[in-house]
């Protein structure tokens, strides 16, 4: 990798080109790494929107597209460091990557550590901090880049230490259990717990929480961040000064989805023995004025906060499960999308022949129920999109319905 104002201004100039073209035309450019410049090229793309201040410094190396595929965007990687310590000073990133989460989370310290055995990404994380370093004029901390492989060098003595284990196997597959990432964080806790007062993973958004949680001790919190209703990141919060074994004692769980307009949050304790909320499920809809129907936010489904929704609301489940939500006057901060019921409709051959004429086009989802969404678009013939929004569940003491509703928010 040689760096120069040349291949710079190359890749500026051919941001938009076919990269494939490119390719085949490298002889009209013999003074360009073209496999290098196309790398960069595909790697800033996938990058515009999802680090858009990165995307905006032309002097910046991508790591690639691979390492820009993983990385974290700009929105969770300013989070992070919210979440940190308030008096953390010093912090050691094991698996610095393209080192995004690596730069937010050091803002404002005095010492920071980025770690990575791959040395193309060291060379290009050297050139990069010195780079954003220059530009961002403020608290910058002192940066060590070390290269080498993190479960083989020493562990420094600092405030936080941050992980992202790799979460693909030999063959690319991709990888959800904790313990089968690399580096594998289960087996090697205890040695970084003794050298941090916070530890903080980032594991799959595939993973099972509790089952994540069970394996791991000191865990004070769980953070599921999602950005515009897809799930992107699990982060567990582990703190030796905690209880041995916080799966026992509980530890809070922070729901949030980011979205340009506002953030949807929701937080929740957990313990495992707390007793289900016990409120009364609703057996049926009543329809028309004042009957309203919720979909709780994608990052509290991954959490599971269904009982911790019925604590907090004067809702009711519709059944266990589904689990959507109605009530009877309307919940204007329910953290989720809102719509209000229009009609309630028994599921059966009838009903689905008359739907196509009766609602042409609508929006489908299906929970508990006998058809997928697809398939029900199928049956039906209904077009997606519009503002007709159709949900499909199974009522304990009713059986299949279909709910008609228009939202109300604008999420």
């Amino acid at each position: 990798m040689e760096w120069t104002p040349e291949i710079r201004q190359f890749i500026t100039d051919h941001l938009s080109d076919d990269t494939a073209r490119l390719l085949l035309s490298a002889h009209r450019y013999p003074t360009i790494d073209m496999p290098f410049a196309v790398d960069q090229i595909e790697a800033r793309r996938r990058l515009r929107s999802k680090l858009p201040e990165w995307y905006a410094e032309p002097d910046l190396i991508m790591g690639g597209r691979v390492p820009a595929e993983q990385c974290s965007s700009e929105m969770t990687a300013r989070y992070k460091r919210s979440i940190m310590l308030p008096d953390a000073r010093s912090l050691c990133d094991m698996t610095g990557g393209m080192g995004v989460d690596f730069w937010y989370m050091s803002r404002n310290l005095d010492l920071a550590v980025y770690t990575e055995c791959q040395p193309h990404l060291c060379a290009a994380a050297r050139h990069n901090f010195s780079v954003l370093s220059a530009k961002y004029v403020g608290h910058n901390p002192r940066i060590e880049v070390r290269e080498g492989i993190s479960t083989e060098l020493p562990i420094p003595d600092v405030d936080v230490i941050y992980l992202d284990p790799a979460r693909r196997s030999d063959d690319g597959a991709r990888i959800f259990e904790i313990s089968d990432c690399q580096p594998d964080v289960v087996a090697w806790q205890d040695d970084l717990l003794a050298h941090c007062r916070q530890l903080i993973t980032k594991v799959s958004p595939m993973a099972d929480i509790s089952r994540t949680v069970a394996r791991l001790r000191h865990v004070s919190d769980v953070y599921v961040l999602s950005v515009k209703g897809e799930c992107k990141e699990l982060l567990i919060l582990q703190c030796p000064d905690g209880s041995p074994s916080a799966h026992d004692a509980g530890y809070s769980i922070h729901c949030l989805d980011f979205y340009p307009e506002r953030t949807i949050e929701f937080h929740f304790g957990h313990r495992a023995d707390e007793a289900p909320a016990g409120k009364i499920r609703a057996d049926s809809i009543a329809t028309g004025l004042g009957a309203w129907f919720y979909e709780p936010d994608v990052s509290i489904m991954k959490a599971q906060g269904f009982d911790a929704l019925l604590r907090a609301y004067d809702v009711q489940e519709l059944d266990r499960d589904c689990h959507y939500f109605t009530s009877s006057m309307p919940i204007a901060d329910f953290p989720g999308r809102i719509f209000a019921i229009d009609e309630q409709m028994t599921f059966s051959s009838s009903t689905l022949k008359s739907l196509r004429a009766r609602i042409p086009q609508a929006n489908i989802a299906v929970r508990n129920f006998p058809l997928s969404a697809d398939a029900l678009r199928r049956r039906t013939g209904i077009r997606d999109g519009g503002d007709v929004y159709l949900f499909g569940a199974t009522l304990e003491a009713v059986g299949p319905v279909l709910i008609r509703c228009h939202k109300i928010n604008t999420l």
